[in-house]
Order: structure tokens, then C-alpha cells, then sequence
């Protein structure tokens, strides 16, 4: 009886976490979306292929800005917090931060210098240049706020790190749009200062957050570059993502057309409401499985991952039906030549319903020290999905580029769940289905 007591408590306890986390994401609707929806509207679906072109570029020169150290920082942190190790939290705080700074600052650089070829040889559109540029200048800041959020999420501040990670500069961005007329280089430059003012802002957050207290470590016992190891290990999760992201995106702006980047980027952004419970999930859960893998206690660690994909479906059912009978509807909504992109957001919806049946299984994996063996399967993933990307993009555009996207999320989704079946002896969807089927 005290038993199922327990588990009701946890799940409750995880519930209201992820409810409470997607009540200060709920703003990412107006505010994320909000900002996608204008660069639709005002640019047009032909200069709204040329803003994510860049955009993409953007997207994986910032996550080369960070290789993973921001989610290291969240796993090294929340398990000093747990020990009560404030000073380690501090360290951990400061080197990150440190090597984020440098990172992001030699992306930055390589992005400026390589802005002329990038956009009149790779994408042969020399007016994507300043837009480039002004991508790089906007890379420093953006690391720096990610790695400030992925403190928070170690601290347990979770609302506060996805307002950092997630709503913060595109609110800003649409804040400013009042002012501003939006033009191509416009919408970039406003991005620039959106940008750095979410970094001061996380700077506050993160000193008001500041934790205090314990003993210092002996420099002996320091690893300056312990938790760097194991941001590049954690790095090949979000690589996968940033990946899926950004990289149809390049490809079709190389082997297509900018009409077509400007499809399927908005059907993309589009299907992404789905991945939003995700992050949200992935958040809450992420220090409590690091924290669950550090007891050594499966029993814990299987009851969390259950928890986390059930409550992952259940949440998610209705925005999934509800996509994917209006799909054609909300693309329509953006503007003349959107509604053209209908077959390749069903594609991509489909991927976004595969990723959710094996949901948080990577992050259970990363933050219970398995992260080799993930590692050597987004590798595989990643060598499989570049060469199919371009051979479907070249032959079938858009709706080629979102098969090959849900064939690297079937890749994912069953390998993490074999991975995770291997390594910690269960695989949370069966071990779902086997609780479900007990109670009826």
C-alpha cells in the first residue's frame, strides 16, 4: 500500500512539474511561433526560404558553439547539488561558461569569415552575406544563454531555464517588430539585439539563482575538462536534433529552390508544437534521471522513464490529431504558396509521433553515464541520414526531405529503446504497455 502510495506521489509530482514548466512555455505559442508566423507573413514564402537558410546555419554553428557542455553543466550540476557540493555546483558553473565563451566565439568567427562563399558559391544568393554576418554576431550571446539555461536546469530552476532556452529573444524579437519594419536584413538584425538582451537577462537570472554554501574542493580533485568529455558525449543527442532541424533546410537551399526552404521550414516549425511537450518533458525529467542513475537504483529509473512516456503520450494525443486534420488550413494561414507544403507536414508529423513513442529515452541514457553507446548511434543515424536527405531532396524536394526525416527518427527511436534495453534492462514503451495491460 505505502508502495503505490510512493509511485502515485512521484507521478504526481512529475505531472505538476511538467504542467507547471508548460505554463511558462505556453507563451512559446505567441511568442515562438509568433515569431516564425511573422517572418511567414511579412517575408513571403520565397524570402522566408532565404531567412532559414541562414537560420539554419545559425542552428548548428550554435550547437558547435556549445558541444554539449550547457547539458553537461545540467547533469554535473543537479548531481552536486544533490550532494549538497555547492562549491562543485560554482566550479561547474564557471568552466562551463568558460569554455561556452570560447567555443562559440571560434563558430562565431568561422561563420563571419565564411559568410561570402557560404552564400554566393554554396546557395548562389550573394544578399544572403549580411544576413550571414549578422547570424555570427548574434552566436556568442546565444551560446552563452544556453549554457546559463542548462546551469538553471541543474539548479532545478526549470521554468526559468526554458524561458532562456526557449520563448525569451523570439518575444523580444516580436516586441520589437512594432518599431521596425520586417525585411530580411531587418529580421536579423532585430535577432541581434533580441538576443543579447535575453543574455543579460539570464545573467540575472542565474545570479539570483547563485548557490551558496559548502567547503571548497581540493584542486586536486578538480577535472577541468571532466564535464567538457561528457558535453561532446551528450553533444551527439542534440547533434541528432539540430541536425533534423537545420540540415533539410541547407540541403534543399543547395539542390532546390528558396521557395521550397520557405515549405518546409514553416511546416516544420509547424509540427514542432509536438516536440514543445517533449523539451518540456525532457527539462523536468533530465535532472531526476541523472539523479535516479547516481542512486544505482533501475527500480527508480524505470518507474521515471515510464512516467515520463506516458504522461509524454497522454499529453500529446489530442495536439496530434488536432495537426493532423488542419494541416492544410494553419499553412494556408501563412500566406500564398504555404498551403503547397500540406503532404510534407503530414510526413513530418509522422516523425514527430515516432520520436514521442521512445520519448526522453536518449536523455535517460545521456544522464544515466551511457553516453558512449548513444554517441555510436547518432553516429550511425547521422551517416545514414546525410546521403538520403540529399539523394530524396534532389529527386522530390520538400516531401523528399521529410521522408528522410522520419526514416533518421525510426532509426533513433528504435535504437535508443534497444540501447536502453541493453544498458538499464528495460524499454520504457513495452515496460508502458506491460503496466497498462496489468491494469486492465
Amino acid at each position: 500500500m505505502f508502495g503505490f502510495a510512493h509511485t502515485r506521489s512521484k507521478l504526481w509530482s512529475l505531472f505538476t512539474a511538467i504542467i507547471a514548466t508548460l505554463g511558462t512555455r505556453a507563451i512559446d505559442i505567441p511568442s515562438r511561433y509568433g515569431f516564425h508566423l511573422l517572418i511567414a507573413t511579412n517575408l513571403g514564402v520565397i524570402d522566408a526560404g532565404g531567412f532559414y537558410i541562414v537560420f539554419g546555419l545559425l542552428t548548428i554553428a550554435a550547437g558547435l558553439g556549445r558541444l554539449g557542455v550547457d547539458r553537461a553543466m545540467t547533469r554535473e550540476i543537479a548531481r552536486a547539488v544533490a550532494r549538497n557540493d555547492y562549491e562543485a555546483a560554482r566550479y561547474t558553473i564557471w568552466q562551463g561558461l568558460k569554455c561556452v565563451l570560447a567555443f562559440s566565439s571560434c563558430a562565431a568567427a568561422c561563420m563571419a569569415v565564411a559568410a561570402p562563399f557560404l552564400a554566393r558559391e554554396l546557395f548562389n544568393d550573394p544578399k544572403l552575406e549580411a544576413s550571414i554576418t549578422l547570424a555570427a554576431i548574434a552566436l556568442v550571446p546565444l551560446c552563452l544563454s544556453a549554457a546559463i539555461a542548462g546551469a538553471l536546469a541543474g539548479l532545478h530552476r526549470v521554468n526559468r531555464s526554458q524561458m532562456i532556452y526557449s520563448w525569451a529573444w523570439p518575444a523580444t524579437f516580436c516586441a520589437i517588430t512594432f518599431w521596425q519594419d520586417l525585411t530580411l536584413i531587418g529580421a536579423f538584425q532585430m535577432m541581434v539585439a533580441s538576443i543579447a538582451v535575453t543574455a543579460f537577462m539570464a545573467a540575472g537570472l542565474l545570479t539570483e539563482a547563485w548557490p551558496h554554501g559548502g567547503s571548497r574542493i581540493s584542486p586536486s580533485k578538480r577535472d577541468d575538462l571532466g564535464f567538457v568529455r561528457i558535453g561532446l558525449s551528450l553533444f551527439s543527442i542534440e547533434l541528432v536534433q539540430l541536425m533534423i532541424a537545420a540540415l533539410p533546410l541547407l540541403v534543399l537551399g543547395v539542390v532546390a529552390s528558396q521557395q521550397e526552404v520557405g515549405i518546409y521550414a514553416m511546416a516544420w516549425r509547424l509540427v514542432l508544437v509536438i516536440n514543445l511537450l517533449t523539451v518540456v518533458i525532457a527539462a523536468v525529467a533530465s535532472p531526476r534521471f541523472a539523479v535516479a542513475a547516481m542512486s544505482a537504483n533501475t527500480g527508480d529509473l524505470k518507474l521515471l522513464s515510464t512516467q515520463v512516456l506516458g504522461v509524454s503520450l497522454a499529453l500529446s494525443a489530442l495536439p496530434v490529431l488536432f495537426l493532423a486534420i488542419g494541416s492544410t488550413y494553419f499553412l494556408s494561414l501563412l500566406g500564398a504558396g504555404f498551403e503547397a507544403g500540406a503532404a510534407t507536414f503530414q510526413i513530418l508529423l509522422v516523425s514527430q509521433v515516432i520520436l514521442l513513442l521512445s520519448a526522453c529515452t536518449p536523455e535517460m541514457l545521456g544522464m544515466s553515464g551511457k553516453e558512449k553507446p548513444i554517441q555510436f548511434l547518432n553516429r550511425i543515424a547521422m551517416i545514414m541520414y546525410i546521403p538520403v536527405l540529399i539523394i530524396l531532396s534532389m529527386n522530390f524536394g520538400d516531401e523528399g526531405a521529410g521522408v528522410a526525416t522520419v526514416l533518421m527518427t525510426l532509426v533513433i527511436s528504435i535504437g535508443s529503446s534497444l540501447l536502453a534495453k541493453k544498458h538499464l534492462g528495460f524499454i520504457p514503451l513495452l515496460q508502458l504497455l506491460h503496466l497498462e495491460g496489468r491494469r486492465s
